[in-house]
C-alpha cells in the first residue's frame, strides 16, 4: 500500500493538535532569560525567546495578558512564565503562549516600581527644583481620597483643630483596585483645572505594597507634576513610600501629617501675628524718627529762608565787615601815627630852628636869606632871626674872612 502524501499545512495542523491535546503542555511553569524581546506597541502582543544556557524557545504573550503586567519585560531579565505549548502553522514553528509572567527572585510589583521610578526620575519628575511651596494660609483645601474611612475624617479633625476657617473639598475616589489609578487621576485634574482649593492632599491609610500600587500609577504621577496647585502626599504611614511621595511637593508621613503641614495652628499664626505686630510697631517707630528728622531739617531750612532770618544774617554780616574794617583802619592809623611822628622827629632834627636853638642865628636882606657877607654893604638894614624872635640891625661895616 503506498503511503499517502501531505500537504505542509496537513503536517502543521496534524503536530498542533497533537500538541494542544497534550495536557501535560497546556499549562506548564517555565523558567528563562529572555532575548529577542519586541513590543509590538500597535497591537500590545509581546514576542521574545526564553533561554537558558542549552537550549531556546520562542515565545509570544498577546494583548490581553500582556496588558495585565505590572513590569517591563526586557531582554536580560530572569522570568518565570505560565503557558501553554503549540504550534504555528503557517510557519511551522511550536512556541510557548504565555498567559502570565512574573521576575524570578523578584516580586512583578517591585520590579515595575523600580522600572517606572527609575524612567520618571530620568525625566526630572521628582527634581526638587520642580517642587512648589506651600501657601502659609489656605483657605481651602482639596482632598482626594475615599470618602469613606478614617482618611478624611482625620484630615477634618485636625484641620478643624488647627485652622476652623480652612475649608475641606473633597473628591471621593476609590484608594485601591483596578478602578483607582484612573479616579485618583481624574480627582488631581478636577482641581487643577477648577483651581478652587489652595492646596490638595492625597492619600490613604496604610497598606500592602499591592494595596498601594495605584499610587504608583504612571497617569497619575504625571498629573501631579502638571499640577499647578501644591500637592501633599499622604499614602499609607511613615515607611510606606511611592511614586507619588516622590513627584508631590509635600510628603507626609500620615493624612493627619498631611493636614499638620497643610495648614498653621492657631498657636502659630497667634505668635505670627505677634512677631508681624512687634516687626510693625518696630518699622512705624523707625518711620516716625526718620519723618521727626525730616521735619527738623524742613523747619531749619523755611526758618532760613525767611526775609527777617536773612536780613539778620546780611546784618550780622554788614556788622561783623563794619568791625573788621574799623579794626583795620585803625591799625592803620595807628601805624601812619606812628609813621608821622618818626618822620617830624626826622624832621625836627633836621629844622633851622633846632640850629638856632644852639646858639646860631640868621640873617635876611629885603626878606631874602644872606648866604654870604658879600651880599652886604655898609649901611644896609637887615633881620636877624634868633631862635626866640627878631632884631633889627643896621650893617656898619661887612669883612669877608678867609675859610
Amino acid at each position: 500500500m503506498s503511503a499517502a502524501v501531505l500537504t505542509v499545512s496537513q503536517v502543521n495542523n496534524y503536530v498542533k493538535m497533537i500538541l494542544d491535546e497534550d495536557d501535560a503542555l497546556r499549562s506548564i511553569f517555565v523558567v528563562g532569560e529572555i532575548s529577542n524581546f519586541k513590543d509590538h506597541y500597535a497591537s500590545g502582543h509581546l514576542y521574545f525567546s526564553l533561554k537558558d544556557t542549552k537550549s531556546g524557545i520562542s515565545c509570544v504573550m498577546f494583548a490581553g495578558n500582556a496588558s495585565r503586567l505590572r513590569f517591563k519585560p526586557k531582554d536580560g531579565m530572569k522570568v518565570i512564565v505560565r503557558g501553554s505549548v503549540s504550534l504555528y502553522p503557517a510557519n511551522g514553528q511550536y512556541q510557548l503562549y504565555i498567559e502570565s509572567m512574573q521576575p524570578d527572585g523578584t516580586g512583578a510589583i517591585a520590579l515595575a516600581y523600580e522600572q517606572l521610578k527609575e524612567k520618571l526620575s530620568a525625566e526630572g519628575l521628582f527634581a526638587e527644583s520642580h517642587k512648589k511651596p506651600l501657601p502659609v494660609f489656605p483657605k481651602t483645601i482639596g482632598v482626594v481620597t475615599s470618602e469613606t474611612g478614617a482618611v478624611i475624617e482625620d484630615i477634618k479633625r485636625v484641620t478643624s483643630e488647627r485652622c476652623p476657617l480652612a475649608e475641606i473639598v473633597l473628591y471621593p475616589s476609590a484608594v485601591q483596585g483596578e478602578s483607582a489609578p484612573l479616579q485618583l487621576t481624574e480627582g488631581i485634574n478636577y482641581f487643577n483645572s477648577e483651581k478652587n482649593v489652595d492646596v490638595i492632599i492625597i492619600g490613604r491609610g496604610g497598606g500592602s505594597m499591592e494595596d498601594l500600587f495605584c499610587f504608583n500609577d504612571e497617569r497619575l504621577v504625571r498629573a501631579i507634576y502638571a499640577c499647578t496647585i501644591p500637592v501633599i502626599s499622604a499614602v499609607g504611614h511613615e515607611t510606606d513610600f511611592t511614586l507619588c511621595d516622590l513627584v508631590a511637593d509635600r510628603r507626609a508621613s500620615t493624612p493627619s501629617n498631611a493636614a499638620e503641614i497643610a495648614v498653621p495652628s492657631k498657636e502659630e499664626q497667634r505668635h505670627e501675628l505677634s512677631m508681624i505686630r512687634d516687626r510693625i510697631k518696630a518699622s512705624v517707630g523707625d518711620i516716625l524718627y526718620t519723618s521727626y528728622q525730616d521735619i527738623d531739617r524742613l523747619k531749619d531750612s523755611v526758618e532760613a529762608l525767611r526775609p527777617e532770618r536773612i536780613i539778620e544774617k546780611e546784618m550780622l554780616s554788614v556788622k561783623l565787615f563794619e568791625s573788621r574794617m574799623m579794626s583795620s583802619v585803625e591799625n592803620r592809623l595807628v601805624l601812619e601815627s606812628a609813621r608821622t611822628d618818626a618822620l617830624a622827629d626826622s624832621l625836627n632834627a633836621l629844622s633851622p630852628v633846632r640850629l638856632l636853638q644852639k646858639g646860631y642865628s640868621v640873617a635876611f636882606k629885603n626878606e631874602k636869606c644872606v648866604s654870604s657877607v658879600s651880599e652886604l654893604d655898609s649901611g644896609d638894614k637887615i633881620k636877624i632871626r634868633f631862635s626866640d624872635g627878631y632884631a633889627d640891625c643896621t650893617v656898619e661895616s661887612a669883612v669877608k674872612t678867609e675859610v
